[in-house]
């Protein structure tokens, strides 16, 4: 705890929410994940329980209890995701209810069916896909959209016109735009970043930010190449 202090001290200025995975949610002692959460807290940073946990809490019937076990632990943001009509527009307004009813706001992730179910095919949404999975969430109150990685992979050369509409149609300050995790590709989130500001402006938001990547962010914001990065990369 000492050691994520100190990187507070310095990288918290940078930092908005983080997400706690769900191993360390459901493996890791109680009263230290409150200690934890209440340090970013403290520092202006809402950790959030990513849609791991509920996609596993819905795999296990488990929602409720879930939403309830995080609020207690002192979670305050939580992110749920597309199912692809295995949740019921009733069922999914109680359980958002449910979040909201317990102090939590609520992020919605677009996330190709893959994420959803294994071996699926994942042909590339549309800009109105997008919308009309998100807005019941949004008209409920949900803060975010979260754009998955993998699904401006899907779009290829297509992502910055449809992506572009939905930004005129929600806003960009309302979208997150995530890079690639470094234990799925070690550079690929450089990529990532430098493509989404570059395609929809140095102010939009991104996710899945390493601790170790935290400080490259905004000096790319501005158009800067860390030399360490290149050198690394090229």
């Amino acid at each position: 705890m000492t050691e994520l202090e100190d990187f507070l001290d310095v990288a918290g200025s940078n930092l908005d929410y983080v997400k706690i995975v769900t191993t360390q949610v459901l493996n890791h002692p109680k009263e230290w994940l409150k200690r934890k959460i209440k340090l970013y807290q403290s520092f202006g940073i809402e950790p959030y329980l990513d849609h791991g946990y509920f996609k596993l809490a819905f795999k296990h019937g488990v929602v409720e209890d879930a939403i309830i076990a995080g609020a207690d632990l002192g979670f305050r943001v939580i992110e749920f995701m597309n199912t692809f009509g295995d949740v019921s527009e009733k069922q999914w307004k109680n359980w958002r209810q449910l979040a909201l009813d317990h102090g939590m706001k609520i992020i919605y992730e677009h996330h190709p069916e893959s994420g959803w179910r294994n071996n699926a095919k994942n042909p590339p949404a549309s800009a109105e896909d997008i919308i009309k999975g998100a807005s019941p969430f949004l008209e409920h109150g949900a803060f975010k959209i979260m754009l998955d990685h993998e699904e401006f992979e899907i779009q290829g050369r297509a992502s910055e016109e449809r992506f572009s509409k939905l930004i005129d149609q929600v806003g960009l300050e309302n979208i997150v735009f995530e890079v690639t995790s470094p234990k799925e590709s070690p550079l690929q989130w450089f990529d990532d970043v430098t493509a989404y500001f570059e395609l929809f402006g140095a102010d939009c938001n991104v996710s899945n930010i390493m601790p170790s990547q935290a400080m490259y962010i905004e000096p790319l914001r501005r158009g800067e190449r860390p030399g360490p990065l290149i050198e690394n990369k090229y």
